[in-house]
């Protein structure tokens, strides 16, 4: 799956893979990178394949278009490789292979930074539970709440809550992960977890999808299969462990009522729409019953009069908290992007850290 650095022979030769992942991430196809850089479209397929090593200065312009430096295509450093990697995505139905080959392209630099981050810093250890096959979600959702000490009540937190046990969490931009609201991977051992602003702009939402991940994590990870059926099985783990049947049966009100609904989903971060959900489940209302409530939560739901939409949400920390780290030690963003041969503007963008350098305007006499 990954080369080891420190190899002098591999320095400067061409990694097939390297460009494969950078013009997946760009999103662009090899027709369309062939004729920005002046070649035929055989001649990407056979760089990717590898074939044949493009020359220097066909290299430069590959750099350029793709937004890298042109060490990047390298060998000599980790490299998880698109194709080995198995993911689970939240959307299934809109999410296009391109859509989730970029996402994955994102995912595989993420653990890449990882990796080197680990080198200076030591991350928790990952720390989720064995289960049986065959274990239901509802059980496993009990086995990690058991597993992670976590109390009966809510999950206070629960992306800080991840990251402490090793799960790396970032948000990605729009853009970048088209279609594709949140998705994870493990990467040799290391969960990564992705998720992007359609969900995280929610925290109950947010916290829902992370959850749904997590279910994703300890009941999937060892099969690649996309279906209904196991992203049904990720939904009933997220229920269960973010408001525990027992829990519910002492909490839910005896008949539907929204406002009551609407408290509670505020003390377990969860939303109403959830919650109707568990009512059905626990036998508190019927499907009818559910069906018209959610109608009702339709028509009065105004996102800017939400208290929680002023919330940031439950921003992930770890990679940040771990950079930080390593720059106290002497090393600092630009040594990381050396490492991964990037700038270090994507170095920081990778870790979620904006831009807050001044913008320069040039104002013209016309202005």
């Amino acid at each position: 799956m990954f080369e080891l650095p420190g190899s002098p022979v591999n320095h400067g030769r061409f990694e097939p893979a390297r460009l494969t992942q950078a013009r997946v991430r760009q999103g662009i196809s090899k027709t369309d990178l062939a004729g920005s850089v002046g070649v035929s479209a055989a001649a990407i397929g056979q760089y990717e394949a590898g074939v044949n090593s493009p020359r220097p200065d066909v290299l430069d312009r590959l750099a350029v278009t793709l937004s890298v430096r042109p060490d990047f295509f390298s060998v000599g450093r980790p490299l998880a490789r698109i194709d080995t990697v198995n993911a689970h995505f939240r959307s299934l139905r809109s999410a296009r292979v391109s859509d989730r080959q970029r996402a994955l392209a994102t995912a595989t630099l993420v653990w890449e930074l990882t990796f080197v981050l680990e080198r200076y810093v030591r991350l928790p250890e990952v720390d989720l539970p064995k289960l049986s096959p065959g274990t239901s979600p509802a059980d496993a959702a009990s086995a990690l709440r058991r597993h992670w000490g976590l109390p009966d009540g809510p999950v206070k937190h629960l992306v800080a809550t991840a990251e402490s046990h090793g799960i790396v969490v970032a948000v990605r931009p729009l853009g970048e992960v088209d279609a594709v609201d949140a998705f994870s991977v493990v990467i040799v051992d290391r969960p990564i977890l992705l998720t992007t602003p359609r969900r995280s702009e929610n925290v109950f939402r947010h916290r829902f999808s992370i959850a749904h991940e997590i279910g994703h994590l300890l009941l999937h990870a060892d099969t690649g299969e996309q279906s209904a059926a196991i992203e049904r099985e990720a939904d009933e783990f997220a229920a269960a462990f973010l408001t525990p049947a027992a829990s519910m049966d002492v909490a839910l009100p005896q008949r539907l009522d929204l406002a009551a609904l609407d408290r509670l989903g505020r003390t377990w971060g969860v939303s109403p729409h959830s919650l109707v959900r568990r009512m059905v489940e626990r036998g508190r209302t019927t499907d009818s019953s559910a069906r018209r409530a959610y109608q009702r939560l339709a028509m009065v739901d105004d996102p800017a009069a939400d208290p929680t939409s002023a919330y940031p949400g439950e921003v992930p920390t770890l990679l940040s908290k771990a950079a930080e780290l390593a720059a106290g030690h002497g090393v600092a963003v630009p040594a990381l992007a050396e490492a991964l041969k990037l700038t270090p503007a994507q170095v920081r963008d990778l870790l979620g850290q904006p831009d807050r350098r001044p913008v320069l305007r040039i104002v013209g006499d016309d202005a």
